[in-house]
């Protein structure tokens, strides 16, 4: 990457993490208030049938980045075409009207089908989970349209107004939890009913926002072409992330019917650890994606390469020096988070961070694939996958009735994913794989051989006996994690991290 490059991915990062250390402190405080005041059974429902906007707001990045590529592209070209930018934004906005009503009607045909056939409701509970499915699908569909403008405000590198909106995102939710005893009714669906005004308070903010850029100016003027080719990566793009979060949930939706609403609650309290710690690697690549994106046009495709081996290791380290800590002392910490921990949801929080590292060589790969427009190969293999590990999940589930063994087999379809995703980049865009291997694969490999090592020392060896020692030996881990990786890093990218600390 070039200096200035360096200079505004360091500067985005560093809001990023702030962005991300805020809403860690109210994300884990508002899920503890949650709980306790829905109790595991209602925290149960609401995790099996309200998880489907969850998952998606959780990936709402993601989905944005068929737009980002479109902007980042035009403005990475030599003449930087005003009129080109606001055709993309125009096409964008009626492109994901049409996705969000394809959204409520599969959604609502699925969801109410497994509610009356499949799921696992407690008596007396059936119309407050009828009810959360509906307020999902609203709150989903109000956020599906306001992609563009998440696109919009990424793609012009605006990572403060994001971050900011994104800690009003979490504080709502904060103060949800807090006025649900006053409210004294049905507190599941107060609070189902409560989240469906953070989508629409997001939307409105981000209308009055985005006037502010060029590009933003609504039209009649409609490109046939063009927005055909929005579609097309925007409808792969929108259905590989879908397909994605929804055999999550099918999962999720297994659980409950070989498990009950005890597992969806151990899940959900695994994720929720999920979520927050993958914001270290998804911080980096929404900070990264707008420089990368426009780089595909101003460099040769074996410079660009190397930069998307470079993101994948920072990708990389970034979340494996919490995921170690949170492995070997997830029992304690958990305990600490939240008083009463619902039974395995520690197993199922350790199988979890597993997935998460492995996964966290995902996003670079998409975003190389998208970047040069070529993600339908790439979505129909992953998507192919998950559905066979959804298939293998109820096999297993069926044969040996571990209720843990979801999540094993989740991360080890992720090393799969990562090497069919290596191998079509390879045979598409004539990615090497064998450098892949050589400055990513073998290095980080041996990497998490020496850091599983050391977290298994801590694991026998180190036990905490109160909540300082806890603590200590937590941040000590993680500083011992912290150097393994510098070891680990080239000239380049110790470079950045120095440019991220100096900032």
């Amino acid at each position: 990457m070039s200096e200035g490059s360096t200079k505004r991915v360091a500067k985005n990062t560093i809001i990023m993490y702030i962005r991300m250390i805020v809403l860690m402190c109210i994300s884990f405080y508002a899920s503890r208030l949650l709980l306790k005041t829905l109790g595991v059974e209602d925290y149960g429902i609401y995790s099996v049938v309200g998880s489907i906007s969850s998952s998606f707001v959780a990936i709402k990045s993601l989905f944005s980045e068929s737009i980002q590529r479109f902007l980042n592209v035009a403005k990475g070209k030599s003449n930087n075409s005003l009129a080109e930018q606001i055709e993309i934004f125009n096409l964008s906005i009626l492109a994901h009207i049409v996705l969000m009503a394809i959204f409520i009607l599969v959604v609502e045909i699925i969801g109410m089908w497994l509610l009356y056939n499949k799921l696992s409701i407690p008596e007396g509970r059936f119309d407050a989970a009828v009810w959360v499915l509906q307020m999902t699908i609203i709150s989903t569909a109000i956020s599906i349209i306001s992609i563009p403008y998440d696109a919009v405000i990424i793609a012009n590198e605006k990572m403060g107004f994001y971050a900011i909106i994104s800690i009003i995102d979490g504080l709502l939710k904060l103060v949800f939890v807090l006025v649900l005893p006053v409210l004294g009714f049905d507190y599941l669906k107060e609070y189902s009913t409560l989240l469906v005004l953070i989508p629409f308070s997001t939307l409105v903010i981000q209308l009055i926002y985005v006037r502010r850029f060029p590009e933003c100016k609504f039209q009649t003027k409609y490109n046939k072409s063009l927005f055909k080719e929005i579609m097309s990566l925007s409808s792969w793009n929108f259905v590989g992330n879908i397909c994605f979060s929804l055999i999550h949930e099918g999962i999720n939706m297994l659980l409950n019917v070989f498990g009950g609403v005890v597992s969806n609650a151990a899940r959900a309290i695994a994720y929720q650890v999920k979520g927050v710690t993958g914001l270290l690697s998804s911080n980096t690549m929404v900070a990264v994606r707008p420089v990368v994106m426009q780089q595909s046009v101003q460099k040769s495709n074996s410079q660009y390469f190397k930069v998307i081996n470079l993101i994948s290791r920072i990708s990389f380290f970034t979340l494996l020096i919490p995921v170690i800590p949170l492995i070997v002392y997830c029992p304690q910490l958990l305990g600490l988070w939240l008083g009463e921990v619902p039974e395995n949801a520690a197993l199922f929080t350790r199988l979890i961070l597993i997935g998460l590292l492995i996964r966290s060589l995902h996003e670079p790969i998409n975003i190389m694939n998208m970047a040069f427009g070529r993600i339908k190969r790439m979505m129909y293999i992953e998507s192919s996958l998950m559905v066979g590990c959804l298939l293998l999940v109820y096999a297993s589930l069926s044969i040996t009735g571990y209720i843990w063994i979801p999540f094993a087999i989740m991360s080890l379809m992720e090393l799969f994913i990562i090497v069919a995703l290596v191998l079509n980049a390879n045979k598409e865009l004539g990615f090497s794989g064998r450098l892949y291997i050589k400055e990513v694969g073998f290095p980080l490999l041996l990497l998490s051989v020496f850091s599983g090592v050391i977290g298994t020392l801590f694991l026998f060896y180190v036990q905490p006996n109160n909540v300082f020692s806890l603590i200590i030996w937590s941040i000590t881990l993680a500083i011992i994690i912290i150097g393994l990786c510098l070891c680990f890093m080239n000239k380049t990218e110790r470079g950045i991290v120095l440019k991220i600390l100096k900032k």
